[in-house]
């Protein structure tokens, strides 16, 4: 028969059982350990990803916006090229329209209907005459080629007499007025008394 263990042995399986229960307890304390690392490193990864995401996406929608914003402009120079490329044809063609001006003062009435048509044809693409008398000096659009002394003091600064008229291309001076400019001279008591 079986021979007969005595207490000790017994004791013993026991311990041996007890072991492989705290080896497969020690081995699941260690899985689940594994475990949590592993999902921290993930979760870690996910984080590192998400944050990389929103730099590509914020780097791509600066880029998209100077793409934009670039676009914009390369249209607005061309628009501005377009709207000046006959600049220095019209500017060729205002001794022509001068001369026109002239020869319509000095009493050739037939010419009148051939100057309306040369003007509004230059009109049409975007030229635009100046006269300014009576609006203030403006260095930007007017040359002054003169001053005339003035006794109202609202004349002062102001253009009095227009020498030669300028003229403008789509809002741009291609050539400033030529103008005389009124100069106030307040008039002393002596200058007073002679008048009177």
């Amino acid at each position: 028969m079986w021979p007969k263990r005595d207490k000790k042995d017994q004791h013993d399986g026991e311990s041996d059982v007890q072991i492989d229960t705290d080896t497969e307890l020690d081995d699941s304390v260690i899985a689940e350990e594994s475990l949590q690392e592993t999902i921290k490193k993930l979760r870690e990864r996910l984080k590192k990803c998400e944050s990389e995401k929103q730099e590509y996406l914020a780097g791509w929608q600066r880029d998209k916006a100077d793409f934009i914003n670039t676009r914009r402009r390369e249209n607005e120079a061309r628009e501005e090229l377009v709207k000046f490329a006959n600049e220095s044809l019209i500017e060729d063609l205002l001794p022509a329209l001068e001369s026109f001006e002239l020869a319509i003062s000095h009493g050739e009435k037939g010419i009148v209907p051939v100057y309306n048509q040369f003007l509004q044809i230059l009109k049409r693409r975007g030229l635009e005459e100046e006269n300014p008398t009576g609006k203030p000096f403006d260095p930007h659009h007017h040359e002054s080629v003169g001053i005339i002394n003035t006794k109202n003091k609202d004349d002062d600064h102001k253009v009095l007499e227009v020498v030669q008229k300028g003229y403008s291309l789509n809002g741009k001076t291609i050539r400033p007025a030529k103008v005389k400019i009124g100069e106030y001279a307040e008039v002393n008591s002596d200058e007073k008394m002679n008048e009177e």
